[in-house]
């Protein structure tokens, strides 16, 4: 949700920043925003990769044998 938020700045600055004329206002929202892209897709790919992991390990344990009492 962070990510989403810095993307939303960054995109409010840019444009700040384009229609004020502004470059340096509108290259640090552009960067801003891409920053923030590029963290939400690790983080994705993060709890995606921890999902496959998760899911490779329940297969791979054996049964463990029930108690005979």
């Amino acid at each position: 949700m962070k990510d989403k938020v810095q993307q939303a700045v960054g995109g409010a600055r840019e444009k700040l920043g384009d229609v004020t004329g502004n470059r340096r206002l509108r290259a640090s929202g552009r960067a801003q925003r891409r920053t923030a892209q590029v963290r939400e897709v690790a983080h994705d790919l993060r709890d995606k990769a921890s999902g496959v992991i998760r899911d490779v390990q329940s297969r791979r344990r054996p049964e463990r044998p029930t108690d005979p009492r």
